[in-house]
């Protein structure tokens, strides 16, 4: 059981550039428990990642999928000001950010 659950997790985890899937939990009693948890170097998606690597780490899953079923739709991604670098897609991206203008500014990158 066990290698041959190491090797489906590197075959999901492969896919992915930033996300990694902790998909088991060896249990005391030397069990196994499915879980399906999103990890960014080693750090938990739901507990303790910060907003910043949460957005990209987003990105890095609606890039993985839109690959693996041929899709590419527009992502709109809010709070963009909380991330340093974004993660690049294959897909166009809107960023939403706060800014102090008053008037409203559009801004195309080639």
């Amino acid at each position: 059981v066990g290698s041959e659950m190491c090797i489906r997790d590197r075959s999901i985890n492969s896919k992915f550039e930033l996300v990694k899937f902790k998909l088991f939990n060896i249990l005391k009693n030397g069990g196994l428990e499915e879980v399906c948890e999103a990890t960014y170097n080693g750090i938990e998606y739901g507990t303790s990642l910060n907003t910043g690597a949460r957005i990209n780490c987003d990105l890095d899953i609606i890039n993985t999928l839109s690959k693996e079923f041929g899709l590419s739709v527009p992502v709109f991604v809010d709070n963009t000001e909380s991330v340093n670098d974004l993660h690049s897609i294959d897909s166009q991206m809107i960023e939403l950010r706060v800014t102090k203008n008053k008037n409203l500014k559009f801004e195309v990158a080639e």
